[in-house]
């Protein structure tokens, strides 16, 4: 007997390459384009800190977008296998937090309010970056 075409399914809800990556969106709620000191020279290192925050989680950057919606969001494409999802407080949970209690002597922003957002890479023509 043949297969039918109607027999035929294909689950591709995840990302083909050399790693699963999920993306981390931080909404720093404030504006963050004067943040783009370096870590040892500026008051203003924001992203930076940002970046080395996430870092030193545990947590490899593979990659990572352009401010967006007026400055004040920014998207790290990480490693998934580097997050903790099962543990009471998951590496999600711990960026945020430790995102919100930035020094402020190293960034002026207030981020106190910093939200980490966890996803999956869908991008809606609406919401496309150029």
């Amino acid at each position: 007997m043949a297969i039918a075409k109607n027999n035929f399914s294909r689950n591709e809800n995840y990302e083909v390459g050399s790693v699963d990556i999920t993306y981390l969106t931080v909404d720093f709620i404030n504006a963050m384009n004067s943040e783009t000191s370096d870590l040892a020279t500026g008051a203003t290192a924001g992203l930076e800190l940002t970046r080395a925050t996430i870092e030193n989680n545990g947590v490899a950057v593979l990659g990572e977008g352009p401010l967006v919606d007026t400055n004040t969001q920014k998207t790290y494409a990480v490693r998934t296998d580097n997050l903790d999802t099962l543990s009471a407080t998951t590496t999600k949970a711990a960026l945020q937090t430790a995102i919100r209690a930035m020094d402020t002597t190293v960034i002026t922003a207030d981020v106190t309010g910093a939200t980490v957002t966890e996803t999956k890479l869908g991008i809606l023509t609406a919401a496309a970056v150029s």
